[in-house]
This record gives C-alpha cells, sequence and structure tokens, in this order.
C-alpha cells in the first residue's frame, strides 16, 4: 500500500505563472486550463508557455492533468467506499472507460484490482 500511496504527485514547487498554472490545473477542466494558462496575458505563444510549464512541472499541460485526474480518481478508490462511477465524474471524466484504461496503464490494475489490493 504505501508504494502505491509514494506515486501519487505532489505540486511541484513551481514558481510565478507555470507555478499558478501548475496549481490551478489540479482542480480545472481541459478547457480551463487551456483557456485560462494559455489565454491569460496573450503577451507569448502557446509553445512558449508549453515549453516554460514543461520546464517546471516536468510535463505537458494536459498530460500533468492526466495525471492530476488519474491520482484523484484513485484516492476515493483506494481510500473509501465511494463507488467507480462517482469518482470518475469527481474528477471530469464522463466515460468510466477512460479512468479505468488510465488507471490501468498508471499502476498496471483494473479499478477493481485497485480497490481490492487495499486490504
Amino acid at each position: 500500500m504505501e508504494e502505491r500511496r509514494s506515486e501519487h504527485l505532489a505540486h511541484p514547487a513551481a514558481v510565478g505563472h507555470i507555478g499558478k498554472a501548475v496549481a490551478g490545473a489540479t482542480c480545472a477542466s481541459e478547457r480551463a486550463v487551456a483557456g485560462g494558462f494559455f489565454g491569460a496575458g496573450g503577451r507569448a505563444s502557446c509553445t512558449h508557455l508549453t515549453r516554460l510549464f514543461v520546464r517546471h512541472a516536468g510535463t505537458r499541460p494536459m498530460r500533468y492533468l492526466t495525471e492530476i485526474r488519474v491520482t484523484e480518481f484513485a484516492r476515493p478508490i483506494e481510500e473509501t467506499d465511494m463507488s467507480e462511477a462517482c469518482a470518475v465524474r469527481s474528477v471530469g471524466w464522463g466515460d468510466p472507460r477512460v479512468a479505468a484504461e488510465w488507471l490501468r496503464q498508471r499502476f498496471g490494475i483494473t479499478p477493481s484490482q485497485y480497490r481490492s489490493a487495499r486490504t
């Protein structure tokens, strides 16, 4: 169990606008990330902002958001009796199959197996 917990993402210690974007990505949808991060300011290109985000967060913005979603999807599966469908909706995915596939790619097991492993 502890090994799995250590894989959860932590907020990187990023600074400035990139730090705000990273923090905002933890609770935003794709549209909010794209509109809020890339639309803010209008002084830099999307390519440049993506490059800055990668430099400070270690990954591209949408991949970061996906990792946050996988982590936040796994948390209630592991720690509560919340249904998988509710956990999927709570992180902004509409299709449980998408969440199950990302969790399987990240941990190598299905959500049901993930939940069973906690006991």
